[in-house]
């Protein structure tokens, strides 16, 4: 297992958390960062659910805190690190395991959800290495998420039907109603959910191959994959979105839809952003809709997209010889675009390989800076419900519209499980 060795050798900083061996046919280590959770057994629970898969799993809570963390929250994860453990005594199995990790006074800078998940998962690296598991898979989980009955049964197959597959996003959904919110939670998760489905659907609609969603409660990774990438990165946020798009490129990345992860929509300032900082805005400013990117932007994407081919080998690239839109023009100037297209032509020899340099390059954070540029310049941002209406009308699903927000979600729900 030389790949795990030199990982652990270059990038693994912490000695092992874990004392007991692992199970020899350990298969998928799920990893949770938690900070400051009381309800974290809720997730556990979750898991100790689900229908037993063929191979052994473990679950890996990394119990973390800053140096400057306040001593309420430093007493919570204490009591949360025995609670959990006096629950695992009762609760393990050979076949599912549960273990804590402690990590304290971690360095301001780099403290968050990006380190924990990281600590995890460099853990779960050396517990495969331990067996000599090159197929385990690690799975990143959140401790206010629950899971399907079949969610271990789900992963476990996908990588054995599919032994080529580096990783895949797991299909999630937000609970849309119930009790333990407000309804004014409720009502914008739907609008925040459907801005991200949105997105999803309208990246797919350009042609841009990598469009699936990057969230840390519903991701698999190979652990092979995941050292020869670097493993995971320290950011505060943001941490699955990078990595992953590390992941997606390498060409074997897989959609799980057959299983469902439920994220929680509850308003939060844990994180710089994500879905708890925007709730919680969303809910302190009640009369703002979400707004979303004009759909414009992805058709003039979809047009540019749909010319890559003849950029292939191209002789004195001339922006006059091709109707692009102002925007895209404008943008690509700014970026050099000839100077990489030149690279990306010398060193390439077929069009299939000119594809992958060239979504290398404009890769999913350059459309998220072209996508910015254009609303600076050319676009205003549009309320989230006529933006989904926009991407309707241009695939040809007008009838799916509805002015009920909770409805719409519930068709784009449907219209990715069936065309993503």
């Amino acid at each position: 297992m030389q790949i795990f060795n030199n990982y652990i050798e270059k990038h693994v900083t912490f000695h092992p958390f874990i004392d007991e061996k692992p199970h020899n046919e350990l298969k998928n280590i799920i990893v949770i960062p938690c900070y400051n959770e009381p309800d974290i057994l809720q997730t556990l629970k979750s898991v100790k659910r689900c229908k037993t898969p063929d191979s052994p799993v473990e679950v890996v809570v990394v119990i973390n805190s800053a140096e400057n963390s306040a001593q309420e929250i430093i007493k919570q994860n204490h009591s949360t690190k025995q609670e959990i453990e006096q629950w695992a005594v009762k609760e393990n199995t050979d076949f599912l395991k549960f273990h804590t990790i402690y990590i304290d006074n971690i360095p301001r800078k780099i403290a968050g959800a990006g380190f924990a998940r990281k600590a995890g998962m460099d853990e779960a690296v050396r517990r495969f290495a331990e067996i000599n598991n090159s197929f385990g898979i690690i799975t990143s989980l959140d401790a206010d998420s629950l899971v399907a009955e079949n969610y271990l049964i789900e992963i476990e197959k996908l990588f054995i039907q599919n032994p080529k597959a580096d990783a895949c996003s797991i299909y999630f959904e937000h609970p849309i109603s119930g009790n333990e919110f407000s309804q004014l939670v409720y009502d914008k998760i739907t609008e925040y959910e459907l801005y991200m489905r949105y997105y999803a659907l309208s990246l797919k609609f350009t042609g841009f191959p990598y469009y699936y969603h990057t969230v840390g409660s519903a991701f698999a990774v190979k652990a092979q994959t995941y050292c020869k990438q670097g493993g995971m990165n320290k950011k505060q946020a943001g941490e699955d979105f990078y990595f992953l798009h590390k992941i997606m490129p390498l060409g074997n990345y897989h959609y799980l839809k057959s299983t469902t992860v439920y994220p929680s929509p509850r308003p939060s300032n844990r994180v710089p952003f994500g879905t708890g900082p925007v709730i919680r805005s969303a809910v302190e400013r009640p009369e703002k809709e979400f707004k979303a990117y004009h759909f414009e932007v992805f058709l003039n994407l979809r047009d540019f997209f749909t010319l890559i081919d003849q950029f292939f080998k191209i002789k004195d690239f001339n922006y006059s010889g091709f109707d692009f839109h102002p925007s895209i023009k404008n943008f690509l100037e700014k970026n050099n675009f000839i100077k990489a297209l030149d690279e990306i032509n010398a060193n390439t020899s077929n069009r299939i390989t000119f594809r992958k340099r060239f979504f290398r390059w404009f890769d999913a954070f350059r459309i998220i800076k072209y996508i910015n540029f254009a609303h600076e310049h050319y676009y205003k941002k549009l309320p989230v419900s006529i933006a989904a209406a926009e991407y309707l009308k241009n695939t040809n699903n007008v009838r799916l519209y509805t002015k009920n927000m909770k409805q719409l979600l519930l068709n784009f729900r449907e219209t990715e499980r069936s065309t993503c």
